[in-house]
């Protein structure tokens, strides 16, 4: 009787012990290679991060660099402007001189 016993422990339940201890420390090493790849993913997203705001300072500077521009031709336009409103007075002043001279 001990002899079918020990053939159905032996057929049975050693398997069955053995895959149990073999899916546990693979559930561990499943994890951690889960953990791994999600601190790769992490990583790999920290770096995409850091050149995208470093793009974004670039971009900003050439903003306000360009503001700064747009705001002095702004004003050089104004003077221009100022300028030609003077010059167009002085035309006319001497338009009407020119007319009003004797011939």
């Amino acid at each position: 009787m001990e002899t079918p016993t020990i053939s159905i422990i032996t057929d049975c339940l050693v398997p069955m012990i053995t895959a149990a201890a073999g899916w546990l420390a693979g559930k561990r090493k499943r994890r951690n290679d889960f953990l791994k790849n999600m601190q790769e993913s992490i990583d790999i997203l920290s770096m995409e991060n850091k050149r995208l705001i470093e793009d974004l300072t670039t971009v900003n500077r050439e903003v306000v660099a360009l503001r700064r521009e747009n705001g002095e031709l702004k004003y050089s336009v104004d003077q221009l402007c100022k300028e030609n409103v003077q010059l167009k007075e002085e035309v006319r002043n001497l338009r009407t001189r020119i007319t009003q001279a004797p011939a």
